[in-house]
């Protein structure tokens, strides 16, 4: 496996632990371990033409960027979400946004915070793919529009 999958996971993984966390109240550095041994995590869901779902293993991932996205964002969580607040309307208010997608979203602000030598159009890519394989709607326009507004503050 190439070192770009093994990030692709690590990130997937990073969304999965974030929404975990939040869904269930369980602590992030809980989650963090869990995955790390893999009680949890390391497997997609994928949905074949009749709406049967199947696990499939994500096989390896970049644990050392895994552990990064997601200590970021449990650092800086109240400015993250404060960020993605303030790139909505006005008024707007925060619990409209599902958490999966607030999860995406978490987990890409942080990785800027998480590497910050990362050429910001490959995290925008990354979140936004991986977004895509979630939503088919303007979710995905979304987290692009969010993360090049924050990329555009924070490496100005």
């Amino acid at each position: 496996m190439n070192k770009t999958q093994k990030y692709t996971n690590a990130r997937l993984n990073a969304i999965q632990a974030l929404y975990a966390s939040e869904l269930n109240d369980i602590p992030l550095e809980k989650i963090v371990f869990q995955f790390l041994n893999g009680e949890i995590g390391n497997k997609i869901i994928e949905e074949d033409e009749k709406g049967r779902e199947t696990f499939l293993p994500l096989n390896e991932t970049d644990a050392e960027l895994f552990t990064k996205i997601v200590r970021e964002v449990q650092k800086r969580k109240d400015d993250i979400d404060n960020t993605i607040l303030a790139s909505f309307s006005p008024g707007w208010d925060k619990d409209r946004i599902e958490l999966l997608l607030h999860s995406i979203l978490r987990a890409g602000i942080g990785e800027f915070f998480a590497q910050p030598d990362l050429d910001a159009p490959i995290i925008i890519n990354e979140y936004t793919d991986i977004t895509r394989s979630f939503y088919d709607g303007p979710e995905v326009r979304l987290v692009n529009a969010v993360l090049d507004k924050f990329a555009k503050v924070i490496r100005s």
